[in-house]
């Protein structure tokens, strides 16, 4: 994850791998629930930083700071802990 940090690592294996037109869709089990939360913490701010450059904010700290609560607000629900460990208990059954 540049974004974070290049060397940025959360330990886990390839659970699955799908062939798709322009490559390979990749499912990845993470070791534990802690770094399965932290990766997705690091993918929310891989997606804010997207959002912020579709809107185009020319650095400006207060559009990046608005469009990234804007952001938050639609999709934070996405990456909360209950739904990080509803996603590693079905992983886990599986």
């Amino acid at each position: 994850m540049p974004t974070l940090n290049p060397d940025a690592r959360y330990p886990g294996y390839v659970a699955w791998c799908l062939r798709r037109k322009r490559g390979y869709l990749v499912g990845i089990a993470f070791v534990d629930e802690q770094t399965l939360f932290s990766a997705r913490m690091g993918e929310q701010v891989c997606q804010i930083e997207h959002y912020c450059r579709m809107h185009d904010t020319h650095n400006d700290l207060q559009d990046i700071q608005a469009l990234a609560l804007e952001w938050v607000r639609e999709h934070a629900d996405e990456f909360s802990h209950d739904t990080v460990r509803k996603a590693f208990a079905l992983s886990v059954l599986d």
